[in-house]
């Protein structure tokens, strides 16, 4: 069992951040098309057709494919005021109790967007813009993502549990408990000395 969550583990974990690219690629593009169109609204008063509702639609698209990249890095906000004070075992048990609200949230959730999605197709809905955008485009890379994220939730979930029933928490706070003020800051400091090696190759380059 344990053996089939790591492979399982590992494919989402790289599914993940290939979806991240992507989305980000979808952002770039939309930034793009904003900035065209201020330029051609300003230059020659005139306006690109849905501009704002393909916009819309990518970074809706982006934000449901983060969730999952954002659960790998731990990434959610969680308000630890009370819980840094726990012992450890309770602020574990929390974790796994966490991930559990959040697996039946987000399953409600892709439940519910499968029956919005599917009355969509059935009736042939369209957005009411002069694109007349088909909804269920839109709709299903948003509910691709609202359900990548709640499989991922219960592959966190399953191995957390495991590892509790293990008496494990370590692996429990290295997938489910939220960063340490001290992780945060080597985090930090592991970006501002990448960003540094990078400045400084690009003046050798120079």
């Amino acid at each position: 069992m344990e053996t089939f969550l790591s492979r399982a583990w590992t494919s989402f974990e790289r599914l993940s951040r290939a979806l991240i690219y992507v989305g980000g690629g979808l952002l770039i593009i939309s930034t793009v098309m904003v900035a065209v169109e201020v330029v051609i609204r300003k230059a020659f008063s005139l306006s690109l057709r849905g501009v704002d509702e393909i916009s819309g639609y990518f970074f809706s698209v982006f934000t449901a494919w983060a969730f999952s990249y954002a659960l790998f890095k731990r990434a959610h906000v969680r308000v630890d005021a009370l819980y840094t004070h726990l012992p450890v075992m309770a602020q574990r048990v929390l974790d796994v109790i966490a991930l559990a609200s959040m697996a039946v949230v987000f399953t409600l959730l892709a439940y519910q967007g499968y029956g919005v999605l599917a009355e969509t197709v059935r009736i042939g809905a369209e957005s009411n813009t002069p694109l007349r955008t088909p909804l269920w485009i839109p709709q299903v890379f948003w509910m691709t993502g609202i359900w990548f994220f709640a499989l991922n939730i219960w592959l966190f979930l399953m191995r957390s549990v495991l590892a509790l029933i293990r008496g494990d928490m370590e692996t429990i706070q290295a997938i489910a408990a939220a960063p340490s003020l001290h992780e945060e800051m080597e985090s930090d400091m592991d970006i501002a000395c990448a960003e540094a090696a990078d400045a400084g190759a690009a003046d050798e380059r120079r």
